[in-house]
C-alpha cells in the first residue's frame, strides 16, 4: 500500500513539473505576476475518500436542531428600600449595633450594590439616587465616629 500511495504522488509531482515547464515556456514575459501551481490529486481505488470524509465530520456532534433564540432578559426589579428617611436607612445598614469598620464597610458595600441607581429601572432612579447618597453620609459619618474611637 505504500507503493502506490508513493506511486500516486510521484505521478503528480511528475504532472505538476510538466505542467510548470509548458506554462513558462508559452508564456515567458517579465511583467507577469506570481504563477500559481495547480495540481489535481484523483483518490485512488480503494482509498476510501468519501468514507473518510464523513468519518471527519462525524465528530463534530453537531445538534440535529439548532436551538431558538435565547430568553429576552427579565427586566430588573427595583429594591425593596425600606424608606427614604436616615434613620431607615441607617437601620437598613445595621448601624443601631456596634461594629468594626470590616463590618461596616461591607454592609455599606453591600447596601449601595443593591441600591445603586444604575442597577434601578429608569423610573426608580431619582429615589435610588437619594438613598445612595443617605448611605454614604451615614457611612462616612460611622466611619470617622470609628476611627476616632
Amino acid at each position: 500500500m505504500a507503493d502506490r500511495r508513493s506511486d500516486t504522488f510521484e505521478r503528480a509531482l511528475d504532472e505538476a513539473r510538466r505542467n510548470d515547464r509548458d506554462s513558462s515556456d508559452e508564456s515567458a514575459g517579465a511583467t507577469q505576476g506570481p504563477r500559481l501551481r495547480a495540481v489535481a490529486f484523483a483518490a485512488s481505488s480503494g482509498s476510501g475518500g468519501k468514507a473518510r470524509f464523513g468519518l471527519a465530520l462525524d465528530w463534530t456532534d453537531e445538534p440535529a436542531e439548532r436551538p431558538g433564540p435565547p430568553p429576552p432578559p427579565r427586566p430588573r426589579e427595583a429594591a425593596r428600600p425600606s424608606g427614604d428617611t436616615p434613620a431607615e436607612i441607617a437601620a437598613e445598614l445595621g448601624l443601631e449595633a456596634p461594629l468594626t469598620l470590616r463590618e461596616l464597610t461591607a454592609r455599606w458595600r453591600d447596601f449601595v450594590w443593591r441600591n445603586h441607581p444604575d442597577r434601578q429601572p429608569i423610573a426608580a432612579r431619582a429615589q435610588a439616587n437619594a438613598r445612595v447618597a443617605i448611605a454614604n453620609a451615614l457611612y462616612e459619618r460611622a466611619r470617622r465616629e470609628l476611627a476616632g474611637a
